[in-house]
């Protein structure tokens, strides 16, 4: 069962399901993953005008999120079959906001959002591994975590195992004080400035999308909650703690280490014994950030083949299948900010960025359509900020796209291929 919190249909009794912390920290592990890694190269790419950009995204986007949570409760008031489960929340608010063709814009985006982000995942931690244990190489880890992940991808939703954010998340606050500490201590060479040029800006403006990009999971975490009316609140909790643990690792990064800064904030210091400490408990962050953004992907690929929503060999064949794929993804482009710059500018700006004010402000304007339908109304001011999100994110994604599949497209990208050489 997807959901395990909402009013039942028949008793009308409250099921057991996500409290609002446990929700809180499932947002915060799911886009503090991979994404703060890359904060400092981000803001390098974009200049001094890529802090602005983090606050402001982390503002923007967490509205959307708020808006996106009350489509779901729209959802809930005007049709009795919603106020049960759903397999695929997001995909349901498209459809009832946008018609079939949204439903099938939104499938696209969040299953490519979700398959890539967890691709990311799996490309940094096997990284992270490689450093540790040089003894074996990039491509023989990304086959060994792969083969490790397996069996954890079977389990049937997020609330089954809800300890891994909490794990992630306390993972990834001790990784940024020690990166922050260090680079704070760390003797660094002269730092260099340049202006960005209009294609590293683009890099950036999609690195960054990436970092606060979520919303694809936000209707399957409410989903999961034990009181959806609660999700804005929770949202606005989240995004508060995300940008309080990214911006000082993005400003002293970028501001001690300047233009020569890393894709991987972790690889652009001294490999003391504390950055190591921090690598391993990034790793164990890792963990358990693949296994959300996984689940979700393969509970929609699940809903597309009528697979029942159980534990049993159909499933498990096929979330293997996945994951096999991912790791064919991985020999293939082990650069995993190549893959998350190019998320982040195309499928995440859709689903974080155009999707939920365009849903929200449909789904209200349509209200009309049924006068037992309670009455809702978007004030202009609110209307204007939505509209905004929506022609941001038009023009942000598309530069940010072209940029990715520029970058992709350089054969240079592809100098460390493991199909070509596996050491």
């Amino acid at each position: 069962e997807l959901v395990n919190g909402t009013l039942d249909a028949e008793a009308g009794a409250k099921k057991k399901g996500l409290s609002l912390p446990k929700m809180v920290f499932f947002l915060v592990a799911q886009m503090a993953g991979a994404g703060f890694l890359s904060l400092p190269r981000a803001v390098a790419d974009s200049g001094w005008m890529g802090v602005f950009m983090m606050i402001l995204f982390c503002v923007l986007m967490g509205y959307s999120g708020t808006r996106l949570g009350e489509c779901w409760t729209i959802l809930e008031e005007r049709w009795e079959e919603y106020r049960g489960s759903s397999r695929s929340p997001y995909m349901d608010i498209a459809f009832r906001a946008l018609g079939i063709n949204g439903r099938r814009l939104a499938y696209t985006c969040v299953l490519v959002t979700l398959f890539g982000v967890s691709t990311v995942t799996l490309i940094l931690l096997c990284g992270f591994m490689n450093s540790l244990i040089p003894q074996l190489s990039l491509c023989e880890w990304i086959l060994i975590v792969a083969a490790v992940f397996i069996p954890f991808t079977w389990a049937g939703t997020p609330k089954d195992f809800w300890q891994a954010s909490v794990v992630a998340v306390i993972s990834t606050v001790i990784c940024c004080v020690i990166i922050f500490v260090q680079m704070l201590i760390e003797d660094f060479p002269e730092p260099e400035f340049p202006n960005p040029a209009m294609a590293s800006f683009s890099l950036g403006f999609g690195a960054i999308l990436f970092a606060f990009g979520g919303a694809a999971v936000f209707p399957t975490l409410q989903n999961d909650m034990a009181d959806r009316s609660k999700f804005g609140k929770g949202v606005i909790v989240g995004f508060a703690i995300i940008l309080s643990l990214y911006l000082p690792v993005a400003v002293t990064g970028y501001a001690r280490i300047g233009n020569d800064v890393e894709s991987n904030i972790l690889l652009s210091v001294t490999q003391s014994t504390a950055i190591k400490v921090a690598i391993g408990v990034e790793i164990i962050n890792l963990f358990g950030t693949y296994l959300i953004p996984f689940n979700v992907f393969a509970q929609g690929v699940e809903d597309l083949l009528n697979i029942e929503n159980k534990f049993g060999v159909k499933r498990a064949i096929l979330r293997t299948a996945i994951v096999a794929v991912e790791m064919l993804i991985g020999l293939a482009v082990p650069d995993f900010g190549l893959i998350l710059n190019l998320i982040g500018g195309s499928t995440i700006t859709v689903c974080s960025f155009l999707l939920p004010p365009l849903m929200y402000m449909r789904l209200v304007d349509m209200q009309d359509q049924n006068p037992e339908w309670p009455k809702r109304k978007i004030p202009l001011w609110e209307r204007i900020i939505l509209w905004e999100i929506v022609i941001l994110g038009v023009v942000g994604g598309i530069a940010s796209t072209v940029s990715a599949v520029f970058a992709i497209a350089d054969p240079n990208s592809f100098g460390q291929n493991c199909f070509v050489n596996f050491d």
